[in-house]
């Protein structure tokens, strides 16, 4: 399997477990799920360019990109330490999938 078919399946595996929290989670779930989401779009963008170019390891690339955004999110107080906590547990649950 190469590491484009590798990256795919991984991140489609990660998007349906942030998916899962719109039928199964509560308001609060599905907040942190959300905006989480939001930035692993963006991240996944990016690591796409990045393959195509052939300049990424795809899966720890996608993990230290989103690790980036969601610290200079929480660095601009966009969160509450309270949910900014739980925004870094399901990304850090995303990449033990």
């Amino acid at each position: 399997m190469s590491k484009d078919s590798i990256f795919i399946e991984k991140s489609n595996k990660m998007q349906a477990h942030l998916n899962s929290f719109i039928a199964d989670g509560s308001d609060h779930e599905l907040f942190i799920a959300s905006y989480l989401h939001g930035h692993f779009d963006v991240a996944v963008a990016n690591v796409e360019k990045l393959i195509e170019r052939g300049e990424a390891s795809p899966i720890s690339t996608l993990q230290a990109t989103l690790d980036a955004q969601l610290q200079e999110a929480f660095d601009n107080n966009e969160l509450s330490t309270e949910d900014a906590g739980q925004v870094t547990a399901l990304f850090n649950s995303l990449f033990i999938l």
